[in-house]
């Protein structure tokens, strides 16, 4: 009799043991792995946040300048002027042209446009062109007014520093408000070049700005103060010397065409 009993309690001893074990067993591929699940999980979501955090301070941080003009005085067709003036890299993903009255728009991207995705670096510069506008016309010039806007991969939107554009019967330009200005583009194939741009008009009107040229191009607006003929003056800064590189004389602007665009070349 002392033996079975002995027997039994070793027995209760051994399941007793098995038990634990199982239970062990069930905590080690059932609790743990969920813990780990869980653990990873808040790891992804706090990555996300910092991550959310980076992109909202770059997008808050984007800074672009944006000229559209008519390749020509008599051109269906615009160039866009681009100035990443922003501490971040960028990517141009759409172009928007929007009628005036809303009747109408385009929107350009990589499928009708192959110069986009556009990446612009930090400082960087480029123009592109051979952007038709000839499906928004209603060669009606109370109508053919429209506005500008490109659209970055993060979301931000600037628009053209010459909206609106109005495109005249005769098929000239005018862009921006009625205020007389001249619109001059440097082409430049140097590196960080000085340039001085000389504006002289009626009675005895002067103007002059300077600016530091990177490497590709230059857009600058200088403002006039009334209608009239103008004279436009480019000069590059060669040691202690101004050298002009070009000028462009008779420049008219009225009441009808009160902003005129001029491109010099600095390519030798």
């Amino acid at each position: 009799m002392r033996r079975r009993r002995s027997l039994r309690k070793s027995k209760r001893g051994v399941s007793t043991v098995l038990g634990t074990l199982i239970f062990v067993g069930v905590l080690m591929t059932a609790v743990i792995p969920l813990y780990i699940y869980v653990n990873h999980v808040n790891n992804l979501y706090d990555a996300t946040v910092v991550d959310m955090k980076i992109a909202d301070k770059q997008r808050d941080n984007e800074a672009l300048t944006v000229y559209a003009y008519g390749e020509n005085a008599t051109s269906t067709m615009l160039k866009i002027f681009f100035i990443n003036t922003g501490s971040f890299s960028l990517n141009v993903t759409r172009i928007w042209l929007v009628r005036f009255d809303l009747q109408k728009m385009m929107i350009f991207n990589s499928t009708n446009l192959s110069d986009l995705p556009l990446q612009l670096l930090s400082s960087s510069q480029t123009i592109i062109g051979n952007i038709s506008i000839a499906d928004l016309l209603e060669y009606d010039e109370t109508k053919d007014y429209f506005n500008v806007y490109v659209v970055t991969q993060r979301g931000n939107k600037f628009a053209s520093q010459t909206n609106s554009l109005h495109r005249l019967q005769d098929g000239t330009w005018e862009t921006g408000t009625q205020n007389f200005e001249i619109q001059v583009i440097i082409h430049s194939d140097w590196g960080i070049n000085l340039y001085k741009i000389e504006v002289f008009g009626p009675d005895e009107y002067y103007d002059s700005a300077e600016t530091l040229q990177t490497h590709g191009e230059y857009f600058l607006i200088m403002p006039v103060p009334r209608p009239g003929f103008y004279n436009v003056t480019v000069s590059r800064k060669q040691g202690q010397n101004w050298v002009e590189i070009g000028s462009s004389s008779n420049i008219g602007l009225s009441w009808n065409s009160p902003s005129a665009l001029r491109e010099f070349w600095d390519t030798e």
